[in-house]
């Protein structure tokens, strides 16, 4: 079973693309790209699919309406595989139905590594896929790591001495804390090279 969420829930930490460019995938509508992705996931065995976009859903619910024009084309797919949460997404391309497209080619191409024995591969590359954490949490964990902080220096030098101090190899501290504090630095100063 496939749900759709109407309005897009864009990925926190995945940075959008600036400048998105046509495709050369050819002519398909929303709701064939879409019926391609869901058909793809499914060989992939994943479950508990959810396809997040601004295209809005047919009224039986099982795709989209064609010839939709919407301001944001990015779409992002949450689903369950091998029992841990996953996520991919694309904005890459000007058209939603282009980015519905390119993440079918993407399932496509690894389910082709596990038919062609990079099945352990496949473990790997996926923990780059992992469903984040709610903006919620980010922003209770940013609190606890940069609430002192007013300005850029006082960021950086917050951030090299957590570095000693969360670093898993220095104090055997855990990885998972390290990366929620890199991964706050880096929207902090992205927010500042705005």
């Amino acid at each position: 079973m496939v749900k759709f969420e109407y309005p897009l829930q864009w990925l926190p930490q995945q940075p959008r693309t600036k400048y998105r460019t046509f495709a050369r995938f050819g002519n398909h509508s929303p709701s064939k790209a879409g019926d391609h992705l869901i058909d793809e996931l499914k060989r992939l065995g994943a479950k508990n699919c959810l396809i997040s976009s601004n295209l809005q859903q047919r009224l039986r619910g099982d795709g989209f309406y064609a010839n939709q024009n919407v301001d944001d084309p990015g779409v992002v797919v949450y689903f369950d595989l091998k029992g841990t949460g996953k996520a991919m997404a694309c904005d890459k391309w000007c058209k939603v139905e282009h980015n519905l497209w390119a993440l079918y080619l993407s399932v496509s191409a690894i389910r082709g590594l596990e038919r062609w024995g990079g099945s352990q591969f496949l473990d790997g590359l996926f923990t780059g896929f992992k469903a984040l954490p709610s903006p919620d949490d980010i922003i209770i964990s940013r609190i606890q790591y940069f609430a002192d902080c007013n300005t850029l220096d006082e960021i950086r030098n917050t951030y090299r001495s957590l570095c000693k101090e969360l670093h898993p190899d220095v104090n055997k501290s855990s990885e998972e804390d390290f990366k929620i504090m890199k991964g706050q630095y880096e929207q902090l100063i992205r927010e500042y090279d705005k």
